[in-house]
C-alpha cells in the first residue's frame, strides 16, 4: 500500500524526509537499498501466505532495477559497462558499498520467487561489478563507505566496516566467488589491528569535518 509512483511512473518506496548527504536528498526520494529490501520482504510474505498481492507488489518494485536512474530507476551503468544499484541517487554517483550489496539480494530473492531470468542476470551483473571494483574500496588498512569522488576518501565507520565483512561472507556463500571471501578475510584482519582502527577513525573524523 505504500508503493508510490515516481515521476517516471515506476513504483517506489519514497522516503518522506530530507537527508543530510553532501548533495542534500530532498523529500521524496527513493533508493535501490529500500527497493531491494522491500522486494525481499514481499517475496517472503508471498511464500508464507500465498497471497498474490505481495508478489504483484514485488514485481512492480522490481521494475526499478530494469531502468537507469535517468529513467526513474535505480541502475547506473558506468563507463566500463559495470552495473551499479545506487543507494543514494545523486550525480555523480557515489556507489555506497553496503547499499550496493543489500540491493541485489532483493533481486536474488525475486529470482528465487519467480524464476525471472532478468533478475538472475541482474544479480550476476552486480556480482561482476563488485568483483571488478572491490579493490577501489580497500585503502590498505580499512574499507571505504563509498566512492566519494572527493580528495579525502570516506572511510567506513567501525559499524559499516563490520557490516561489509559480513556482507562479503554472505556473498561468498551465495556466489562461490573466492574474491569475496578473500576481501572479507583481509578486512577482518584490518579490524583486528588497533593501529589500523585508529588511523581509519582519524580519517573518518577528518572527512566529516571537511565535507559535512
Amino acid at each position: 500500500a505504500n508503493l508510490e509512483q515516481n515521476p517516471a511512473g515506476l513504483s517506489v518506496w519514497n522516503h518522506h524526509f530530507e537527508w543530510e548527504y553532501r548533495t542534500r536528498l530532498k523529500a521524496p526520494w527513493y533508493s535501490a537499498l529500500a527497493q531491494g529490501q522491500g522486494i525481499s520482504l514481499l517475496t517472503r510474505a508471498h511464500h508464507e501466505t500465498g497471497q498474490a498481492a505481495y508478489l504483484d507488489a514485488a514485481q512492480r518494485a522490481f521494475a526499478t532495477f530494469l531502468n537507469n536512474v535517468d529513467q526513474g530507476g535505480v541502475v547506473h551503468v558506468d563507463q566500463n559497462g559495470h552495473t551499479w544499484f545506487e543507494e543514494y541517487i545523486v550525480s555523480p554517483p557515489t556507489h555506497i558499498l553496503n547499499g550496493f550489496i543489500w540491493a541485489p539480494w532483493g533481486v536474488y530473492d525475486y529470482f528465487l520467487a519467480t524464476g525471472d531470468p532478468r533478475a538472475e542476470d541482474l544479480f550476476e551483473q552486480a556480482g561482476r561489478t563488485l568483483a571488478a571494483n572491490l579493490h577501489h574500496y580497500d585503502v590498505g588498512f580499512w574499507s571505504l563507505y563509498e566512492q566519494s569522488g572527493t580528495w579525502l576518501k570516506m572511510m567506513a565507520s567501525p559499524f559499516y566496516h563490520r557490516l561489509h565483512i559480513v556482507q562479503l561472507e554472505v556473498l561468498y556463500r551465495l556466489s562461490g566467488k573466492e574474491i569475496f571471501k578473500r576481501y572479507a578475510t583481509q578486512w577482518h584482519r584490518y579490524r583486528q589491528s588497533r593501529p589500523k582502527r585508529t588511523v581509519a577513525l582519524g580519517h573518518k573524523i577528518l572527512f566529516k569535518l571537511c565535507y559535512y
